[in-house]
């Protein structure tokens, strides 16, 4: 894939869309107890509705929020802790919004792909009479805007709309016509209308995303060494040490970023002169929601993270939010150990650049 987004979440958002897009189109496509299906219901599903989408979510890319169909899937309460996991690494992943963009659109075209199956299952199947009713439009009112509709596709002769054909379709229950056989005409319309502005509108979005992603790719062109150099630029050896406090000054959240074990964490909290009023979750071994909730949190924490590694670019901006008491652990080797003075300086260092935390390391 051209786009480097987790896989994992991009399959149920492309099976949402086809569902979605079933769904959706049998309903309108099955019409009514006649089988008659308005026209001018599938303009608005088909044409006005991949426009507006796309309108929206390129708008709100550009404007920095990152609003779109993927976007709103991935808060979905429906979906397993792993696929929740591959969401939340993908949000705090760099050129997320673009991502999520990219994610939308490949849902659209799933959307449409579902909608063209449905109509060429009933059109083998059933009897599909193509209708449209208005109390205030005529015929003429609406020839020309779907004239201009199908001026992309003048090449195909059959998939044009016509007058005639108009007058024909308009409202059969009340109307009779020589033309009446030709209810089921406008099937080719239909389909170019799907073809156009459905995976046209969307191919050339999906050819736009992958452009941007490309460029951004050849300026960055290793993610985990810029996010680590973001860090690295923050915590330098000339970087004043922030204090070290041996024991905590208010209760707090413990929050398990590092994932120590829960024994060996009650050991040392029990030490501590104020106990934790809740446990949070957050990090790479949180799920979504766990990790929502710890970053809604305002009261202090006690963040718990792995003192070998070198601190990142994802726990500063979750820190940036927060405030409390960060604790550097060591347990590579399986069981808890001192910290070296090297690592613990160098969170030290990490802790100085950022307001309202505090590096903790209790006696003994």
């Amino acid at each position: 894939m051209p786009i480097a987004i987790e896989k994992s979440t991009t399959k149920p958002i492309l099976w949402i869309g086809f569902f979605v897009g079933a769904v959706a189109s049998w309903g309108l496509l099955s019409g009514n107890q006649h089988g008659q299906v308005n026209i001018l219901f599938l303009l608005l599903v088909y044409v006005a509705l991949p426009i507006f989408s796309i309108v929206i979510s390129c708008s709100s890319l550009l404007m920095g929020g990152g609003l779109n169909l993927a976007k709103l899937t991935s808060v979905l309460p429906i979906w397993s802790n792993k696929i929740q996991m591959a969401f939340l690494r993908q949000k705090q992943a760099p050129m997320s919004k673009l991502s999520f963009f990219y994610q939308s659109q490949l849902a659209a075209l799933s959307f449409s792909a579902a909608s063209i199956l449905v109509l060429i299952i009933l059109l083998l199947t059933t009897d599909v009479n193509f209708i449209w009713r208005s109390t205030i439009l005529t015929a003429d009112d609406i020839y020309p805007a779907l004239s201009t509709l199908a001026w992309p596709w003048q090449f195909w002769p059959s998939a044009q709309p016509n007058l005639e054909l108009l007058v024909a379709t308009q409202d059969s229950r009340l109307t009779e016509s020589s033309l009446s056989n030709q209810l089921g005409h406008w099937w080719q319309f239909v389909l170019a209308t799907q073809i156009v502005y459905a995976f046209g509108l969307r191919g050339i979005a999906i050819i736009i995303c992958q452009i941007l992603f490309y460029r951004k790719q050849t300026q960055q062109p290793d993610i985990q060494l810029v996010t680590e150099r973001k860090s690295a630029n923050r915590v330098n050896q000339d970087q004043p040490l922030a204090d070290l406090i041996t024991d905590t000054q208010s209760d707090f959240a413990t929050t398990n970023w590092g994932g120590v074990e829960s024994n060996d964490l009650n050991r040392i909290v029990s030490q501590l002169s104020h106990q934790p009023i809740a446990e949070l979750k957050a990090g790479p071994l949180a799920s979504y929601p766990e990790q929502l909730v710890a970053e809604r949190w305002q009261e202090p924490q006690l963040l718990v993270v792995k003192g070998w590694e070198p601190p990142l670019g994802e726990l500063l901006d979750y820190m940036q939010n927060g405030r409390g008491y960060l604790l550097p652990l060591d347990w590579s080797r399986g069981q808890l150990q001192p910290l070296s003075a090297h690592h613990l300086n160098e969170w030290r260092r990490f802790a100085n650049s950022i307001n309202h935390w505090q590096v903790l390391q209790p006696e003994g």
